[in-house]
């Protein structure tokens, strides 16, 4: 009889849980670091923008900067979510982000804090497809188990 199949095998997950089959703690931080990099840039472009919002012109912020707040704040929970098409999409709107304003103020302003972002980013991308990797090998040792 398969272990999924066993009635008193032990269960998979708890409800609400997700099984993570022998993922690195390296791969969590990974993932992790770069949710919570996401989730702060959302945070100080949604501050930033409430700001350009109530009158205050602060680094040429405007109302349109709550869209980008939102698009950061969804890929965020995206990578959360363990999701590699997030991870990318957000290192690279980022990276093409500090680009154009780079070209729009003629100089390369805040360097050293978008390097740090970026690795953050960076790592998130290398996170989230080293957690796939690693449960597609684990779905294929042990089919019929999550």
């Amino acid at each position: 009889m398969p272990v999924s199949e066993n009635p008193y095998a032990a269960p998979l997950a708890s409800v609400g849980e997700t099984v993570d089959p022998g993922i690195r703690d390296e791969v969590r931080k990974q993932i992790k670091y770069a949710w919570v990099a996401a989730s702060i840039s959302g945070l100080l472009t949604l501050v930033f923008a409430l700001v350009a919002i109530s009158g205050t012109s602060i680094f040429g912020y405007t109302a349109w900067e709550l869209v980008d707040a939102a698009l950061v704040f969804g890929l965020a929970f995206g990578i959360y979510k363990k999701s590699r098409i997030c991870a990318v999409v957000t290192f690279a709107y980022f990276i093409a982000a500090k680009i154009y304003m780079m070209v729009e103020a003629g100089q390369p302003n805040g360097i050293v804090l978008a390097m740090v972002f970026a690795f953050f980013y960076y790592q998130g991308v290398i996170g989230t497809f080293a957690y796939h990797k690693i449960v597609r090998s684990h779905a294929a040792q042990h089919p019929g188990r999550v």
